[in-house]
């Protein structure tokens, strides 16, 4: 039965229990241990069999002295053998865990943007928070098991064995008996641990959705809605939980019975042999104690298919995640300083599992210092052609240039040096105002030239009404900080990057009309020198590029400056007369 155990023939098990070599000194240690405490068990009944005997028939006072304190020696044996084991075999766990929670971050720091699409957040933490301390925990408890049981075991056999080799042979028919029971119990645990573990993610996204969108669920009456969410989510857990518990607490009373059963036979058998005068009463104390010692570690031996199937549902799960493709990064060629000539060549792009293409035919040359301006509406490829830019997104056909040389060549961390971004959708991080600016650099920038950035960024009137400044907490996800204050934070960022390419995207929507005049005055002196990609929902943003493509259905409409496509009577003066009657 123990040949089968996932543990021999897993290879997601086998990849956990690859990371113990570093640890073999504390794992031999925690063995000795076991190894003590599973020795221990079976002087117990030695000793209750000699006390018997000698203390109560023969009433020899050396054993009515010593047997307590031989007794209470083996309980500190025992139990300090058990608490070394637990804790060496609790450091190396939590030294793995440590090292697998560091190869799962860093695995997802290196995800591309197609990874993410696939991967709930809910789900995501669930895998550092759940089910690595599963594995780990599950993996402690196999080793324990596995180690100080069948040590255990094979002293109490040992002892039964040397007192009585036939009555050793009834007692192991009841052995079997109970693997079975246990095994029946044991097969359904990796599958309700899998569904578990599901759920907990999912239960962690809904948690995390109603948190960052309270005031959504608040202002569009959605707390009914939230209630009913997680109590679905909930109940899926509990009723999980409850089916394992069921599972497993069938097997108790079945075991207890095939146990009791069994010891009842070994009793009958027993007692003959005593009225026959084969068997002194403590030779049968000793027996019967070592026998009833042995059940527990047999039945713990024979479980552990559900500890193994909880474990390898867990390393599975992890090790698939691990194993998740990291972003792509073919190229060789190290970007320097870019002068900013950036061309686009027959690009072509299509979202996965999408068979429409979100960017087709696209070819552009852009010269050094150019403003391009991308409008057209929802849909029509423009936030798409920016992120294909740092290769957030790869062109699926077609190529892109940079100073003459063809991304696909280039590494991406020398790529995405030469480009500063200021999306619509602003990420602050909680730490400072002055982290937030230096995000990336902290440590190889001034303070100064971190003012100097918050300064061409308008944020000085901001940092003159906090009483720490720049270095004032902004709270979690810029808690503490408001919409604009946190788009004037990340064009501080840019300002800071100095970096030739600057991509716009939307850089300008979480602003009021009196904030994005300011802020649009610190862009035009950001695009200085620089080649500029802009997307602007307003467009009397980007009146002033060299030039504005205008794009529907991923393609190039028509292309050339504000006056010349407003003469044109196309699709840019179509989408600018309704914006503008809009407005008026």
């Amino acid at each position: 039965m123990i040949k089968k155990l996932p543990i021999f023939n897993d290879p997601y098990l086998s990849r956990l229990f690859a990371y113990l070599p570093p640890y073999k000194w504390y794992l031999v240690a925690a063995a000795l241990a076991m190894a003590a405490g599973g020795g221990a068990s079976s002087l117990i009944a030695l000793v209750l069999g000699k006390l018997t005997d000698m203390g109560f028939y023969e009433k020899d006072p050396t054993v009515a002295m010593w047997a307590p304190v031989a007794l209470i020696g083996i309980s500190i044996l025992y139990g300090g053998s058990r608490f070394l084991s637990a804790y060496w075999l609790a450091y190396v766990s939590q030294d793995i865990l440590l090292k697998i929670r560091t190869s799962m971050f860093e695995r997802v720091l290196g995800w591309g943007d197609e990874s993410f699409l696939k991967h709930r957040c809910g789900e995501v933490q669930s895998k550092f928070i759940n089910e690595a301390a599963v594995a780990l925990s599950n993996a402690s408890k196999v080793m324990t098991t596995m180690i100080r049981d069948s040590i255990q075991i094979v002293c109490l056999i040992f002892v039964l064995l040397y007192y009585n080799w036939l009555l050793t042979l009834v007692t192991f028919l009841v052995a079997p008996l109970i693997a079975l029971v246990l095994r029946w119990v044991s097969k359904r645990v990796k599958k309700i641990t899998s569904e578990s573990q599901q759920s907990f993610g999912v239960m962690i996204g809904a948690i995390q959705e109603s948190y960052f969108g309270e005031r959504v669920v608040k202002i569009y009456n959605g707390t009914e809605y939230e209630r009913q969410r997680f109590f679905h989510v909930n109940e899926r857990l509990r009723t999980l939980s409850l089916k394992s518990q069921k599972v497993q607490a069938a097997g108790t009373p079945l075991t207890q019975l095939v146990t009791m059963a069994g010891v009842s036979i070994v009793v009958v058998f027993a007692l003959n042999q005593a009225q026959n005068g084969i068997l002194t009463f403590g030779e049968f104390t000793t027996f019967l104690s070592a026998m009833l010692l042995l059940m527990n570690p047999i039945r713990s031996l024979s479980s552990l298919n559900g500890s193994t199937a909880a474990m390898s549902a867990a390393a599975e799960s992890l090790f698939t995640f691990i194993d998740e493709e990291p972003e792509k990064n073919p190229g060789s060629c190290e970007l320097t300083k870019v002068k900013g000539d950036v061309r686009f060549e027959n690009v072509a792009f299509s979202y996965p599992e999408s068979d429409t293409k979100a960017v087709k035919n696209f070819s552009l040359d852009v010269k050094a210092g150019e403003v391009i301006a991308l409008v057209g509406s929802s849909g029509s490829g423009k936030s798409t052609l920016i992120n294909m830019i740092p290769r957030f997104w790869i062109a699926s056909e077609g190529e892109i240039y940079f100073d003459g040389i063809p991304q696909s060549e280039v590494t991406l961390s020398s790529l995405r040096k030469q480009i500063a971004l200021v999306s619509q959708d602003v990420v602050i991080f909680d730490g400072t105002i002055a982290d937030n600016i230096a995000y990336g650099c902290r440590g190889t920038v001034t303070d100064e030239q971190i003012l100097e950035a918050a300064k061409a960024a308008a944020l000085t009137d901001l940092l003159e009404k906090l009483p720490d400044g720049i270095n004032t907490q902004v709270g979690a996800a810029g808690s503490m900080l408001s919409g604009g204050q946190k788009q004037r934070i990340s064009i501080a960022r840019a300002f800071l990057k100095n970096a030739p390419i600057l991509l716009l995207d939307e850089a300008t929507s979480a602003l009021d009309t009196e904030s994005e005049r300011h802020i649009q005055t610190s862009l035009d002196t950001l695009m200085k020198g620089r080649t500029t990609f802009v997307v602007a929902h307003r467009l009397s943003t980007i009146e002033g590029a060299d030039r504005i493509v205008a794009m529907r259905d991923g393609e190039i409409v028509e292309i050339g400056s504000h006056n010349e496509l407003m003469e044109k009577k196309g699709l840019y003066e179509h989408l600018y007369t309704i914006q503008f009657k809009n407005h008026a």
